[in-house]
């Protein structure tokens, strides 16, 4: 990382922290502390950074689990809104929250916006802050405007895996391939030697990973659909599906979509070595490089 340069460094500690993210008004941390099984509260702290780190907690409530098949309630996202000067918070048991700060007058207003009663498996907002992605454990996508109401909603069913533009014709297969002498001298080279059918990776977690272009017109759904494969979904801001990615063996959760949008990355995990892999909008591998 060449083009990387540390313009600060600083160290704050403490054992429960669950989520951070950057305020870019105050250009500060807002960091969460817990829930925890021990404590299931959830503390917000501001980190300055001046000579040394500085802490400040701003807010703290109370969030017991909603579901009794939920042990301790989870952070799944947690964006500071710049422009409405407001901390969202969604949390795994389908609460929507909001925390906003009144300097002036000394005091944190803190709302639930909204509930899912499913659950939420992820979250994330787009880059204009304009809406919000989420994803239930009902395997729905519900994408919500600024003000929280919803603007669509659509259920991820194996019919997506359709969209794919993956075409198998059984190349991969040995039965179709051509065994004799000079066979590799024959070999098509842009046809690879074996076909991915989307074998789960050995440490396939079953989560769910968002990640939105850097123009918000296109998001990115990495989830496993139960009964196939881990796929990638791509869907328009208005929610409709413009693409399911080809099968790609030991597939992992995780996902980032190049900010100049011609690229989406993620992990493929084989027996001797980890690749990063990229695929196009349209779904389709685009190379990959191994990690050393």
């Amino acid at each position: 990382m060449r083009n990387l340069r540390n313009l600060r460094f600083g160290r704050w500690r403490h054992p429960d922290i669950t989520a951070a993210c950057w305020d870019p008004e105050t250009d500060e941390i807002v960091c969460a502390i817990g829930p925890t099984e021990q404590n299931p509260t959830i503390e917000l702290v501001r980190l300055s950074d001046s000579d040394s780190i500085t802490h400040r907690t701003f807010a703290r409530w109370d969030a017991p689990s909603p579901n009794p098949d939920l042990l301790v309630d989870r952070i799944v996202s947690l964006f500071h809104l710049s422009g409405s000067g407001t901390t969202c918070l969604v949390l795994e048991g389908g609460d929507i929250i909001t925390v906003r700060e009144d300097p002036s007058a000394g005091h944190v207003h803190i709302e639930i916006m909204g509930s899912i009663d499913a659950g939420i498996a992820a979250a994330r907002w787009s880059p204009d802050e304009e809406l919000l992605a989420v994803v239930t454990k009902a395997d729905t996508v519900v994408f919500m405007g600024g003000a929280f109401d919803p603007v669509a909603e659509v259920t991820m069913t194996e019919e997506d895996l359709k969209a794919s533009k993956h075409v198998s014709v059984g190349w991969g297969k040995k039965e179709t391939q051509f065994q004799g002498r000079g066979a590799k001298a024959l070999r098509d080279p842009t046809i690879p030697e074996k076909v991915d059918q989307g074998l789960p990776s050995p440490n396939e977690d079953g989560l769910v990973s968002i990640s939105w272009r850097g123009d918000g017109a296109y998001v990115a759904i990495n989830s496993v659909q139960e009964g196939s494969r881990r796929v990638i979904r791509v869907y328009s801001r208005e929610g409709e599906l413009d693409s399911a990615s080809e099968p790609v063996d030991g597939f992992e959760g995780a996902l980032s979509w190049r900010p100049s949008g011609n690229l989406i990355a993620g992990i493929q995990r084989l027996s001797d070595r980890v690749d990063v892999v990229f695929f196009e909008r349209n779904g389709l591998r685009h190379g990959q490089f191994t990690l050393r």
